[in-house]
């Protein structure tokens, strides 16, 4: 998988953001990985759940129904670095997100010079993490957005899932949350309930709900994909999705099956070969 290039820079590391809401709940995951480790991610994706619906670069994680063991042993096996916020209170969820990611960014210590943060959405989405982070006095990498990213990044997926399934267990038990721990790829696991009217949250709270906040405007490719193919191309080039964009310059699998394969990931290189 190629680097990404934003700003005309190179960057090997992306981290991922996705958030799911439940009344009074939202859940915010943000997954960091190197552009092997999700070549690796997808091969897993790919050998755990394909027996459950998941077909790569087509499905989304509202048309999977996995039990949360199943999306625990992923994330448990995810080789690089995650972190969760959870917030319990009425909040809108596009603004807690973006307070929540600002906050993981420098939880993670996400470096600038060689990682940027992929959200999922539209460029407003990208904004609102800019304004976010400077409110809290983060500095933020180069920010993308990236239209139905969970169709074009497998570690957008996997946040998505793991979002979703922190989310039903807190709102089953909202005491789940004080008995979870820390444990392989998740380095921190991260409340910010009480900070509502004070500290970070606050501050980056009524930043992006005012729209308060410098917004850089990040340059990087944008393609609208049509088909599996045409994703795949994207996600090797590291290429993001946008609405209304034109397609990829090239639908072209044989020289992502060709890496897979040098990678050890077999299983999956196989079935793109074949799409």
């Amino acid at each position: 998988m190629q680097d990404f290039i934003v700003d005309e820079d190179s960057h090997p590391r992306s981290i991922g953001f996705d958030a799911t809401d439940r009344q009074d709940l939202v859940v915010t995951v943000g997954v960091l990985l190197n552009r092997t480790q999700e070549a690796t991610l997808l091969d897993d994706l790919y050998q755990t759940i394909y027996d459950d619906g998941y077909l790569p670069f087509r499905t989304k994680s509202r048309d999977l129904s996995l039990p949360p063991e199943k999306v625990q042993e992923l994330l448990l096996r995810c080789n690089g670095e995650v972190g969760i916020c959870v917030h319990q209170d009425d909040v809108k969820l596009p603004f807690a997100e973006a307070v929540h990611s600002a906050i993981l960014l420098d939880e993670l210590s996400v470096t600038t010079d060689d990682t940027i943060a992929i959200v999922d959405g539209d460029q407003g989405r990208a904004g609102q993490l800019y304004q976010t982070a400077v409110a809290i006095d983060v500095v933020p990498p180069s920010i993308t957005n990236c239209a139905q990213s969970e169709l074009y990044y497998p570690h957008l997926l996997l946040a998505d899932l793991v979002a979703g399934v922190v989310a039903d267990t807190i709102a089953a038990n909202p005491t789940a949350l004080s008995s979870a721990s820390v444990a392989g790829p998740v380095e921190m696991i991260l409340e910010t309930t009480l900070e509502s009217r004070k500290g970070r949250w606050g501050r980056g709270y009524s930043a992006v709900a005012r729209g308060e906040g410098e917004v850089r405007r990040a340059t990087y490719e944008q393609r609208y994909a049509h088909s599996v193919r045409e994703r795949v191309s994207c996600w090797f080039h590291g290429i993001f999705g946008k609405t209304h964009a034109p397609p990829p310059e090239s639908d072209g699998v044989q020289p992502v099956v060709g890496r897979l394969e040098a990678m050890g990931c077999s299983d999956v290189a196989t079935w793109l070969a074949e799409q």
